[in-house]
């Protein structure tokens, strides 16, 4: 137990240290991440015997769904393999983190989070240099993509359009990424509305600029963009997000960020940009970034590729706005990242544990959920007016809903 004098000296030296000397310190006291053991993945997922809610509605829950939950302790789960460390700069390397089990977001989140008759609409707005002629406000509700998962007309250009590795992307599907995301994420919020609101400028927002030294692309601040939705956020909202194709960076001491949200206030923002392989090519030796990207639109091939990524970062973000926490469990598309790479590594969908936050928060039926998505990644069940988007990288989750729809689908062995 240190005393009051030990505790002011420390508190002393700690103001003397920059923000990046306290990550240091903090990572070198901080325990090695190691692996979740089975019992720990249990206790995550399973309500406490104390807690007679949450154990009422677990119960509540149908045996096929009971099953697929309790692949969480599996030790040789098919779906589901427990998080490890694979590279020195992983997220959990650097920022180590305690985990939210179940029963944590019950007891301190549920409540605020929770989908009602007020607030059960996410809403999305564009922010910066996008394509004319973004996705309709009006949309699809999210009670009609449980039906549809996305429709399109099959003309050539859905037929062609997002072809991998750059080749021959139709101009339409620019203006087709963000209602592709739409329908993305009404199919992973099964029962939410997803709507845009009026794309803004950055000098709208006014948040701050910069070049980042490395890249020699322009960045915006995300704190100020979170502070400028705030006030912006409408009443049945259950959160807003912004979507930009500009990097973001957090602090003057990172060098980016993909997206950054706030549990208060319901408001987050995250950038496609890092997603687009072509971001990299940009000349180091040119002079100066033109103030003019800041505006002018500049959309990178709409790749299956990158489809795949743009629909983890907005759900990973959005997940966050339920008051769903970085997983620590297993790989889960709500792990945290330190970049492109390790994101790419994140599955597509939650995890057990994490999913089942996201049900008891939205209220949905697992299989219903599982069957909306597989039809989003059937290119031919887009036939109502939108054109099938790039489904090529989407083939490996394809595969994993069948399999996981197979596996709840099987009578119970007594």
């Amino acid at each position: 137990m240190t005393s009051r004098t030990e505790r002011a000296r420390i508190r002393q030296l700690l103001q003397g240290l920059t923000e990046d000397e306290i990550l240091e310190l903090m990572r070198m006291i901080s325990p090695k991440f190691a692996p979740a053991d089975v019992e720990t993945r249990k206790k995550a997922l399973l309500p406490e015997a104390s807690e007679k809610k949450s154990t009422q509605r677990y119960e509540g829950l149908t045996a096929s769904e009971r099953r697929y939950f309790e692949e969480a302790y599996n030790e040789d789960s098919q779906f589901w393999k427990t998080l490890t460390i694979e590279d020195e700069s992983d997220w959990l390397n650097n920022h180590p983190e305690s985990g939210q089990t179940f029963s944590d977001w019950f007891a301190k989140e549920f409540r605020q989070h929770r989908v009602n008759r007020q607030r059960r609409t996410i809403y999305i707005l564009p922010l910066g240099p996008f394509p004319p002629g973004h996705a309709e406000q009006t949309g699809a509700t999210g009670a009609e993509a449980g039906a549809e998962a996305g429709a399109s007309t099959n003309t050539d250009a859905g037929a062609s359009a997002g072809a991998e590795g750059g080749a021959g992307v139709n101009p339409r599907t620019d203006k087709l990424l963000l209602t592709w995301l739409q329908k993305f994420c009404q199919c992973f919020f099964l029962g939410v509305d997803v709507k845009f609101l009026d794309p803004v400028s950055v000098r709208e927002v006014q948040c701050k600029t910069r070049i980042n030294e490395y890249t020699k692309q322009w960045q915006l601040l995300s704190k100020d963009i979170l502070d400028y939705l705030v006030s912006k956020k409408p009443r049945d909202a259950i959160c807003l997000v912004a979507v930009t194709m500009l990097d973001l960076f957090p602090s003057d001491s990172w060098n980016f960020v993909f997206g950054q949200a706030s549990l208060v206030t319901g408001c987050g923002v995250f950038s496609f940009a890092r997603y687009d392989d072509n971001f990299f090519h940009i000349p180091r030796d040119r002079p100066q970034a033109k103030k003019s990207e800041l505006e002018k639109f500049s959309m990178p091939p709409v790749t299956s590729v990158l489809l795949l990524r743009a629909c983890k970062v907005m759900t990973h973000e959005l997940c966050h706005m339920f008051g769903i926490k970085h997983c620590i469990y297993f790989s889960c598309c709500i792990n945290g990242s330190n970049s492109r790479d390790e994101s790419d590594r994140r599955p597509v969908d939650l995890c057990p544990i994490c999913l089942r936050k996201l049900q008891e928060a939205v209220d949905f039926r697992l299989a219903v959920r599982f069957r909306a998505m597989l039809r989003y990644c059937t290119k031919e069940a887009w036939d109502s007016g939108v054109p099938a988007p790039p489904l090529e990288a989407f083939e490996p989750f394809k595969t994993w809903l069948q399999k996981v729809l197979v596996f709840m689908e099987e009578p119970l062995v007594e």
